[in-house]
């Protein structure tokens, strides 16, 4: 018989039966595990819930209502995998299977409850299970840590991943692997640069084994952000596609939002505002279709980043506040930072630096509070200084600048060095501006488009009004054709006018940039180019394929190309 016979038996009789039956809880677990085949997970999950109910002994009855909350996981009903897990917690006689009960719960509470609540039970569950089964109890509290450092609980997270390391030393292997990046995410957040990177560069071969997908994966999916924070991009990308790609094979939509999230902030990172909007429209997009809107803050503020360089202040400032709500019902208080640190933003790219103080040092006290020490996690101080700096605030400004140079340090950050560099040359006289300025030049290399265009239009400002108009000239040109190529236009405006200021008249905005597009055709430019057909475009992005033809043909009228071989070289000029 094929699956949909196998399936309407196995129907038929669970009607039919007036109690527990094994005979017919094995058709149904047959049924939800030929539905897993298929990538059906609600009907897997829903069959396997079926089955549990119908179980005589118990530890059928756990197992398969394992199998029903990992199912509703993966189909995007977290809540519905907690509420069974819950129910059915009380029959696991065996603390190792509760322990894995209450693992599998709390990776489904993240995307719905409060953080420090999904904190306290995994922790709980360690204490209870650590005397049967100390890599157990390790696991649970390298997993608990991905909570805590959501709820901005710096110093929780380094001592909550300490123990996990000391619990892992007599296991090895996968655990202690797992143990160890959890120590490891929350030193980098501490700051503890150093210590972090002896702990994941032996690493990187070894993540290569774990399962995105599997009950490890919750601490896989965060530390391509650190790698991004430590500077090491490439790693970051690497891993992300690795994560990403499993999920888009999988269709497990449910799985992609964060992963995606985490994409779009190295893609910003790197200068690429469109596939950095694509990644974080996406993710909001699934979260909201999968049931998991609560987890789409940290997307949702990238979101509002990209719009916050491109001066699009309604849409920015409704997305941080709809990032602030969710954040606050998760009780996700890291969000808070983020969120001031784009208003901060927005209001300089704006050109309103008294406005963006108000911002920006909210974002100092949130700092202090939460004890962040690494100034890459949330790029906001060098951007106050300059905010100082436009205001004549030299001394506050100096004050900001002595903190960041004491963290790039620290640190041993790139970026900040580079950034700090940039401040200092805002700061210093007009004797004194070239060196540090160029010095910004020298670390921005080409990794980072954006603040190498920011530092070059600083650089032109503080030439011209020193009374170097054909150096500023110079400067001033690079910056305008970056923010013009990135689509930041209230940059690019502010390089036009300082070139005004020297006596040149700009040419305006070269249009038909990426950004001109929606966000779901700007995903599927961006997969089409990549050379996926139709089908496959669809697939990726969860839509049919005639959705994306009639995408593409937006496409390629607004971008003024007429086919496939046309938009692959444009997307990339563009990009």
């Amino acid at each position: 018989m094929g699956p949909t016979a196998v399936d309407t038996v196995a129907w038929h009789l669970a009607a039919a039966v007036q109690g527990p039956d094994e005979e017919v809880a094995r058709l149904l677990e047959e049924s939800a595990t030929a539905a897993l085949g298929r990538r059906g997970y609600a009907s897997a999950a829903i069959a396997l819930a079926a089955a549990a109910r119908l179980s005589p002994a118990d530890p059928d009855r756990v197992r398969r209502t394992i199998g029903a909350a990992g199912a509703f996981r993966l189909g995007g009903e977290a809540q519905q995998a907690a509420d069974i897990l819950a129910e059915a917690l009380h029959l696991a006689s065996d603390p190792l299977v509760r322990a894995d009960m209450q693992q599998l719960r709390a990776a489904a509470l993240m995307y719905v409850s409060p953080m420090m609540d999904t904190f306290a039970l995994l922790v709980d569950e360690a204490d209870r299970v650590e005397p049967h089964d100390p890599a157990r109890a390790a696991v649970l509290l390298a997993v608990a840590t991905n909570a805590g450092g959501a709820a901005a609980e710096i110093d929780l997270v380094v001592e909550t991943g300490r123990r996990a390391v000391r619990l892992s030393r007599a296991v090895g292997g996968p655990v202690k692997m797992l143990a160890a990046l959890a120590l490891g995410n929350g030193l980098i957040l501490a700051g503890r640069i150093d210590e972090a990177r002896a702990i994941f560069e032996p690493l990187v071969p070894a993540l290569e084994t774990i399962d995105p997908l599997g009950e490890a994966g919750a601490v896989l999916v965060t530390t391509p952000a650190a790698f991004t924070w430590i500077g090491d991009l490439v790693t970051a990308r690497r891993m992300l596609d690795r994560v990403v790609s499993a999920a888009r094979g999988a269709s497990a939509a449910a799985m992609l939002p964060y992963p995606l999230a985490i994409l779009s902030d190295l893609e910003l990172r790197c200068g690429r505002l469109a596939p950095a909007y694509a990644a974080a429209t996406e993710s909001v997009r699934l979260a909201a279709e999968t049931g998991q809107a609560g987890l789409s803050s940290f997307a949702v503020v990238t979101v509002a980043r990209v719009e916050a360089l491109r001066g699009l202040e309604e849409e920015c400032t409704g997305h941080v506040a709809a990032a602030l709500e969710g954040s606050r019902r998760l009780g996700a208080a890291s969000i808070e930072t983020y969120a001031a640190s784009v208003l901060g933003l927005l209001e300089l790219s704006l050109s309103r630096p008294e406005r963006a103080t108000a911002h920006l040092e909210e974002c100092a006290r949130l700092g202090v509070k939460h004890g962040l020490g690494l100034p890459d996690v949330v790029p906001w101080r060098a951007d106050l200084i300059e905010a100082y700096a436009r205001l004549g605030r030299a001394e506050d400004a100096e004050l900001q600048l002595g903190t960041l140079e004491e963290e790039a340090r620290a640190t041993g950050s790139r970026w900040a060095m580079a950034v700090a560099a940039r401040s200092r040359g805002l700061l210093a006289n007009d004797d004194g501006y070239e060196v540090p300025m160029g010095l910004a030049l020298a670390l921005h290399g080409d990794r980072e488009p954006f603040e190498r265009a920011r530092t070059e239009l600083c650089l032109g400002r503080r030439r011209r009004h020193s009374r170097h108009r054909a150096a500023a000239r110079d400067v001033l040109r690079q910056a305008l054709a970056t923010f013009d190529a990135l689509g930041a236009e209230p940059w690019a405006e502010q390089a036009r006018a300082e070139l005004r200021g020297t006596g040149e008249s700009p040419a305006p905005g070269r249009g038909r940039s990426l950004m001109a597009l929606t966000p779901q055709e700007l995903q599927v430019a961006l997969v089409v180019a990549g050379g996926a057909t139709n089908r496959e475009a669809g697939a990726a992005l969860f839509i049919s394929p005639k959705t994306v033809e009639y995408h593409l043909g937006n496409v390629y009228s607004k971008l003024g190309v007429r086919s496939r071989t046309e938009l692959v070289p444009k997307v990339a000029a563009l990009a």
